[in-house]
């Protein structure tokens, strides 16, 4: 079973994909589309409250 090319195929197509997928997940935190208020808040951390 570990000789069929079929599997080899399948499984390094879904480890192919699972990295893929990471590496987009890594630019995402990396570069975050937030508004100004949570990313002054919660990322910079330059307002003491959350602005109603």
């Amino acid at each position: 079973m570990k000789d069929n090319p079929v599997v080899k195929a399948l499984l390094y197509a879904v480890s192919g994909s699972l990295i893929v997928f990471y590496l987009y997940v890594i630019y995402l935190g990396t570069d975050p589309q937030v508004s100004d208020e949570y990313r002054a808040y919660y990322i910079d951390q330059t307002i003491p409250e959350w602005p109603y």
